[in-house]
């Protein structure tokens, strides 16, 4: 590797001139390097796709030996870290003999395309000028477009290194970021009456614990962050009856449209905590989702599954740092939930989203994320799409947004992360 080989070149008084030598036959040897991928790369015959979330260990060999089930693989460009040169830096350029086998591996929908532990992400490479390969594809290039569709035409995708920087960023300053955003007052009550609610709720007043959690049959807690009305935390508690469904918005405006909720307790002055009619399973909060979600942790709550549906997406690029995966709460948010479910009309969202989780797991699989003294990430996350959903009817709709989407065919994306 040339930072392995060059030397950094010192002025007399022994300090670095910012200057590199770079010896002539290493230079030589990746100009050669360069030509070849780019030769490979130009063939009318050809086709390059862009592989992105790859993990930091994989190696050239590992992708040959996946992607060749599919057809001849011509060359590999795999970028190594220049910090350490033991690992790549997380994508690479695959040149394949024949357009066929790209268009092959692109619509095979049967494999997630799994390679060491990390499900990669694939698009085709455009040449320079036409679209910067180094970005996540958001899969929307075909599909119908309505009032609401969001793609790269809307909302250009982000580089990939630029992402890794500032989610890194975040990971290594969570405990600044947190000393200096105090639990809202409000989400503290609120909480506080949660635990009395559940306490009640479950057999024995034993709330699922990270220490002893249940079994997947057992009664157990499941979060749906950003609720607004509520129309996804009933649904849920039709379908999951046995599990305590908590749905969260910080929004008064939106959760006080219920009139079919009402107050946990008489006491009810300094918090907003309803319980939906007819269905005691499931509990509205009112409540900032980064408090209420230290607090879970605080309490070592195990919860089953957390809901994230349609969070804002912040289509704008100065906006970037405003998107859940972007925000320093972001690694908090990962340590909710055995399964974190997302879901979206904008592909590429999501796609970053799953990005983000996996820059997350590496760091903390080097450096482990702490909050109040515990490990918040026991384990890596796996992900899973995002994939198209299909609502079958408008009842099914989770939620108003996805109502209206069905109304009008827009598509809809659905990520999942289980731990491993």
């Amino acid at each position: 590797m040339i930072g392995a080989a060059a030397a950094l070149m010192t002025t007399t008084a022994g300090r670095s001139s910012g200057f590199v030598h770079v010896p002539s036959k290493l230079l030589a040897s990746r100009r050669q390097t360069q030509v070849r991928h780019f030769m490979a790369a130009t063939s009318s015959q050809s086709a390059q796709l862009y592989v992105a979330n790859i993990s930091y260990d994989t190696d050239e060999q590992r992708l040959r030996n996946y992607f060749e089930r599919y057809g001849k693989v011509a060359d590999i460009s795999l970028p190594i870290d220049r910090n350490n040169t033991t690992k790549n830096r997380g994508f690479a350029f695959l040149t394949l003999e024949d357009k066929e086998t790209a268009e092959a591996i692109l619509r095979d929908t049967s494999s997630s395309h799994l390679i060491d532990g990390r499900n990669v992400l694939l698009s085709l490479s455009h040449p320079r000028g036409q679209r910067n390969p180094n970005r996540f594809d958001d899969g929307t290039a075909d599909k119908k477009r309505t009032l609401y569709t969001i793609d790269d035409t809307v909302c250009p995708s982000t580089d990939e290194e630029v992402l890794r920087k500032i989610v890194t960023k975040h990971c290594k300053s969570l405990d600044k970021y947190l000393d200096n955003s105090p639990i809202a007052a409000h989400t503290e009550a609120a909480f506080l009456e949660v635990k009395r609610y559940a306490e009640k709720f479950f057999p024995d007043g034993a709330i699922p614990k990270h220490s002893s959690p249940g079994s997947s049959d057992e009664p157990g807690l499941i979060l749906d962050s950003g609720v607004g009305t509520g129309r996804s935390s009933r649904m849920l508690g039709e379908q999951h009856p046995k599990d305590l469904i908590i749905g969260v918005d910080r929004s008064l405006a939106r959760l006080s449209k219920n009139d079919d909720a009402t107050a946990a307790s008489e006491d009810n002055d300094d918090f907003f905590v309803q319980v939906v009619e007819g269905q005691p399973n499931v509990l509205l909060v009112r409540a900032e989702l980064g408090s209420f979600w230290r607090l879970i942790i605080e309490e070592s709550w195990e919860v089953k599954s957390q809901y994230l549906l349609y969070p804002n997406p912040y289509p704008k690029p100065r906006r970037l740092k405003s998107r859940f995966y972007a925000h320093p709460i972001f690694p908090v948010l990962l340590s909710i939930g055995t399964d974190i479910i997302v879901r979206s009309n904008w592909a590429g969202y999501l796609t970053e989203f799953a990005a983000s989780a996996n820059i997350v797991s590496d760091y903390n699989k080097a450096m482990p994320i702490t909050y109040a003294d515990k490990p918040i990430l026991s384990s890596r996350l796996l992900t899973d799409g995002p994939q198209a959903v299909v609502i079958e009817k408008e009842a099914s709709a989770l939620t108003l947004f996805e109502k209206k989407y069905f109304e009008c065919g827009e598509s809809i994306y659905e990520l999942r992360l289980k731990r491993a």
